[in-house]
């Protein structure tokens, strides 16, 4: 029998969590002041005035004041909500009262200590609606900060008040029946406000509500600066338009029926085809692309920068941004839209081309979670996955916008040959003519002659430079392509280079220790013969990563099956082994492709690569691949029982940077690359119903003959 009687201990907030939920957490000036302001919005403000007083230089007088003129709040609300720390009234409560019924952006219950990152000292004055009484509440932080200071200076035994032991004053004053709302009077201001950081405030103020909302709010809600600044004294903020973009994306969603749009790039088109719901939940998307004509009308028009994707939920913005900094090239990227890996290429976009937004809501899209600091979004599959959703679609628009420019590369390249044909023939014309001419007019064709000769040459060089342009840039995609096979084979080649210098070590080991000797003779003959093995299989692989270094331009007749079987027997064989993979080639002896042999190669030595990792928790293991050929064409079939793909990912497990295997170093190239192949080829690849059903996967190459 236990003769302990139980007790109970309360956790206790020490003084210093004033900062640690203030100034420490939200540590962005303008992330507080929005934090201030949407509290007015979830107070059902129409009017929001920001007021900045000697704030440049500063003064025992300057002051940051917020006045709304919401439903403000009476002692209980004071008591229950305001000073309670993490209050979960907006939780609760996710709509505000009758009649505006704004879906309340304030969740986490501590919105209201980025007052700290402001000033030390606030002043709250409130008052309801036919309440006769003003409320007022004093706090004030350097009192917090002075008693932190002076208890680092105890004993850590000694008796000390806490955070939630801390007084702060309250009285009343005399109110007006007829006026309602919430003022916050912050003195003792923390540092200097430029015009430009004013301009930053009102900017950022102008993204709270989506620039084409798909709701039109019933009730406005109206913020006011005021500062000594001529451009910024009591200015209306206003929800910035989106004006003269190049092109315009939006997708929806249909609950009903449970599919979501997605843009899908195909045949030099972009279109809209219906999914079903991703992890991250229904959304709106809206993207505005910029080419630089349109960069420069929108930057004179807005006096204002190109600046990415922004996300709302339900009418409001969630995170605003991620902390300032002067240089764009170090502003956080939590959408991973500027750091997307092999960047140099493709012709991507940026954040510097695209503006948009994204809608959410909290019916729709729970598990997307600001972060409490609102410099980002809790990391979780919905947020992952939202991310991947937004970047897919801006990889189909550069797809799109690619081959807009390669087919306006290919016009003008027509047009400089159909300009150079047109001057030689207006060259051979003036000779004929002059032939026939006065000496006069000779002079003068002489005179034209020589012009058009120098035109000519300009043109001439124009379209050199324009193939030389052209081949340079065909040799960089294919170099990229070479490098991403080169990353996928070199794990490869470590990996079979370790097993067999193993094997040479221990054979070699055993010749040290035990030759000369007779006895032993059949032996070492044996290990000989093993030393031999390895050594060719070792030069097999040096000689497939030589590969690399030779031009991809070189074309050779290719036994396929030879290819493919030496990719299984050679250069996986160990991986395969290990594994317990079991390989099928049904290919014909005889069939002859006339191609590159790296090409070729990089194709299934990705697709080899993707089946050994599709296979890894399977019992039986198989991969297969066998051809049909007809007149025109052969077609290739490439199967293993693996995983699978998952019906709502085939229609972009082509796309690049799309993997579903990053925690296995999947970087989303190697099908991308695989397809470029392949239709370089002008062929075609696409995911059909798989022989080994009802798992694992089967991609269809077909390549035609003569082509």
């Amino acid at each position: 029998m236990s003769l302990k009687k139980e007790k109970s201990i309360k956790f206790n907030f020490d003084v210093s969590a004033y900062r640690l939920i203030g100034r420490e957490l939200i540590t962005d000036r303008i992330t507080a002041l929005f934090e201030l302001v949407k509290n007015a919005y979830d107070a059902n403000a129409e009017n929001v005035t920001v007021e900045f007083i000697d704030i440049n230089p500063l003064t025992p007088n300057s002051k940051i004041i917020i006045k709304d003129d919401g439903i403000g709040m009476q002692f209980s609300d004071i008591k229950n909500k305001w000073m309670v720390i993490g209050t979960s009234s907006k939780r609760r409560e996710r709509l505000s009262p009758a009649p505006h019924k704004r879906k309340v952006a304030g969740k986490k219950g501590i919105g209201r200590f980025a007052v700290d990152k402001l000033g030390d000292k606030l002043v709250l004055r409130t008052q309801k609606k036919n309440s006769a009484e003003l409320l007022c509440l004093e706090t004030d932080w350097s009192y917090y900060s002075k008693l932190e200071d002076s208890q680092l200076k105890l004993n850590f035994e000694e008796e000390k008040p806490f955070f939630t032991d801390v007084e702060n004053k309250y009285w009343y004053d005399n109110g007006d029946k007829e006026v309602q709302g919430t003022t916050l009077e912050i003195s003792q201001v923390n540092e200097i406000w430029t015009e430009n950081d004013i301009n930053r405030a009102f900017k950022e103020l102008s993204k709270l509500v989506p620039p084409n909302p798909s709701k039109t709010n019933a009730y406005p809600f109206n913020i006011t600066i005021k500062s000594p600044y001529k451009d910024f004294d009591n200015v209306k903020v206003k929800t910035q338009l989106i004006d003269f973009a190049t092109k315009k994306v939006e997708l929806t969603f249909d609950k009903k029926k449970g599919v979501q749009e997605i843009l899908q790039y195909k045949k030099g088109s972009l279109n809209k085809i219906k999914v079903p719901e991703r992890p991250c939940g229904f959304l709106k998307l809206t993207l505005y692309y910029f080419d630089q004509p349109a960069k420069s009308k929108y930057k004179k028009h807005f006096n204002s920068e190109i600046d990415g994707i922004k996300i709302y939920r339900d009418g409001i913005i969630t995170t605003p941004f991620a902390e300032y900094v002067a240089d764009r090239n170090k502003q956080k990227d939590i959408l991973g839209i500027d750091k997307r890996r092999w960047s140099g290429f493709f012709e991507r976009l940026s954040t510097r081309d695209l503006l948009g937004y994204v809608e959410i809501t909290d019916e729709n899209n729970p598990d997307i979670i600001e972060s409490t600091n609102r410099q980002g979004f809790v990391e979780n599959e919905a947020w992952e996955e939202l991310r991947r959703f937004i970047i897919e679609q801006i990889v189909q628009l550069e797809s799109f916008f690619k081959n807009a420019k390669n087919v306006e590369r290919t016009k003008t390249k027509s047009g400089l040959g159909a300009a150079n044909q047109d001057l030689k023939i207006l060259k051979r014309e003036i000779a004929s003519v002059k032939k026939e001419a006065s000496p006069k007019v000779q002079e003068k064709l002489r005179s034209i002659e020589a012009n058009l000769g120098k035109i000519q040459g300009s043109v001439t060089k124009s379209i050199n430079d324009y193939s030389k342009l052209e081949k340079e840039s065909k040799q960089q995609e294919n170099l990229f392509m070479s490098l991403v096979s080169l990353q996928t084979y070199a794990a490869m080649f470590s990996h079979m280079t370790k097993h067999t210098l193993g094997h040479i070590l221990t054979g070699a080991e055993y010749f040290y220790n035990n030759y000369p000797n007779p006895n032993l003779e059949d032996r070492f003959i044996s290990i000989s013969k093993s030393i031999y093995k390895e050594m060719l299989k070792l030069r097999k692989g040096v000689d497939f990563m030589l590969k690399y270094a030779k031009s991809d331009t070189e074309l050779e007749e290719i036994n396929l099956k030879e290819l493919i079987v030496n990719l299984f027997d050679n250069i996986y064989v160990d991986r395969l082994n290990e594994e317990g993979i079991r390989t099928i080639v049904e290919i014909k002896d005889n069939l002859i492709l006339n191609y590159n042999r790296k090409a070729i190669e990089d194709i299934f030595d990705n697709l080899i690569s993707n089946s050994i990792k599709a296979l890894k928790n399977n019992n039986e293991k198989i991969i297969k691949c066998s051809s049909l050929t007809s007149s025109d064409e052969v077609t290739i079939l490439f199967s293993d029982n693996g995983i699978g793909i998952k019906e709502k990912d085939k229609h972009r497990i082509f796309d690049i940077f799309y993997t579903d295997t990053a925690e296995e170093g999947g970087a989303g190239m190697g099908l991308y690359m695989v397809k470029t192949r392949v239709e370089a080829m002008q062929g075609n690849i696409e995911v059909i119903d798989n022989e080994f059903r009802p798992t694992g996967a089967t991609f269809k190459i077909t390549l035609p003959f003569k082509k």
